[in-house]
């Protein structure tokens, strides 16, 4: 028996979700590309070394602003797919979870791009709540991979 769902309004607060993701994506740019301009960071170089960045805040939070996109992305690689497998049965929930995600990826960079010399980037740790999101559309994805391969 196959499982089958509608699409239904609510799916819309889900695609919502995950297209914030992109203009989330555009703002972790703009975001460093403002920290690149006030560091001196001429292109193509990703980084500044760690003795230029111990003597220059601009440069180290340039280091941190990078540091937080590479992030991301490397976060959104695993998050897209979960959103787009839970989103089917768990619209409201994907986007929901969606939203917490992004919202604790926003606190992340801009806790991360303040943090000071020394401390280890430990601004990130204001936008950690993102894992709540995360953890939440592992579970939902897992949920829906369930009840749609092993139909009762």
């Amino acid at each position: 028996m196959a499982t089958v769902f509608a699409i239904t309004p609510e799916h819309g607060y889900a695609l919502a979700a995950m297209a914030f993701t992109g203009l989330l994506g555009q703002w972790h740019a703009i975001v460093v590309g403002t920290a690149r301009k006030a560091a001196g960071v001429p292109y193509p170089n990703a980084y500044v070394t760690h003795e230029d960045a111990e003597k220059d805040i601009k440069k180290y939070q340039f280091n941190c602003a990078q540091r937080s996109h590479a992030n991301y992305m490397e976060n959104l690689a695993v998050v897209f797919p979960l959103m787009v497998a839970s989103a089917p049965l768990y619209p409201m929930a994907t986007a929901v979870l969606g939203g917490i995600w992004s919202v604790g990826r926003i606190f992340y960079t801009l806790g991360y791009k303040s943090s000071k010399q020394g401390d280890g980037g430990k601004g990130r740790y204001q936008g950690v709540f993102y894992n709540i999101g995360q953890l939440g559309l592992l579970i939902t994805a897992g949920m829906s991979v369930y009840k749609m391969c092993c139909p009762q």
